[in-house]
């Protein structure tokens, strides 16, 4: 079986938790999925359907920190639409130093979009950056077991340890002009980089060209 591999470096990175709404703005210890499909669509140049891919990735950063931002406040009016105000605010923000992500899709007709993006791709918010150190085809083989680490793992998962999140798997923008909805919401399993996990669960692929082992989600 053959996947798309895209490995992605930055200098920050931030996954804003979505029930999490006042005081410090802390990240994500992983990207969640619809983070993942949001960079895709931004490459792409287009909002990407969560059936057109299965996405699976490997995620690490040097560590994490605390900025000082100032904030645009929003509000929503009576009709729904989104509206700017002129008062601005001021957060604090945690984030990822450093950050890699190993990016695997069942597409590969996406390779053209990561080899040459339409827009700028970013691990969370707009001045996130970051760039493609590169872009290939793989070959991977079914497994029923394996060790992963730097991912999400649909809970319950016994023989992992992590944070249990609730996070989305994308969002419906279909209406223009209005706030988008969640399309999906799930649990998982935060197995982070440096706690990895020898699991038995099924859509685990181990790459041929090394011992990795990827779980493959499916955003449906």
């Amino acid at each position: 079986m053959k996947l798309l591999h895209v490995s992605i470096s930055a200098w920050t990175a931030t996954f804003r938790l979505p029930l999490l709404y006042s005081g410090t703005g802390l990240t994500s210890p992983l990207p969640p999925y619809s983070t993942l499909l949001g960079l895709v669509g931004a490459v792409a140049g287009r909002e990407i359907s969560p059936k057109e891919t299965r996405i699976g990735f490997v995620f690490k950063s040097s560590g994490t920190a605390i900025d000082l931002e100032t904030t645009q406040r929003l509000w929503v009016n009576n009709k729904g639409r989104l509206k700017s105000q002129k008062d601005t605010g001021l957060a604090k923000r945690q984030f990822h130093i450093k950050p890699e992500l190993d990016l695997y899709l069942d597409n590969s007709s996406y390779k053209r979009h990561f080899e040459y993006p339409v827009n700028l791709p970013c691990l969370g918010r707009s001045q996130d950056l970051a760039w493609i150190r590169k872009v290939e085809e793989i070959e991977v083989d079914p497994v029923e077991e394996g060790t992963v680490r730097g991912t999400l793992i649909p809970f319950p998962e016994p023989n992992a340890a992590g944070l249990i999140l609730l996070l989305p798997d994308y969002f419906d923008n279909s209406e223009f002009g209005y706030a988008r909805e969640i399309g999906k919401l799930g649990k998982y399993q935060a197995v982070k980089y440096d706690t990895p996990a020898n699991i038995w669960r099924k859509n685990l692929f181990k790459l041929q060209q090394s011992d990795k082992v990827i779980y493959l989600h499916s955003l449906q």
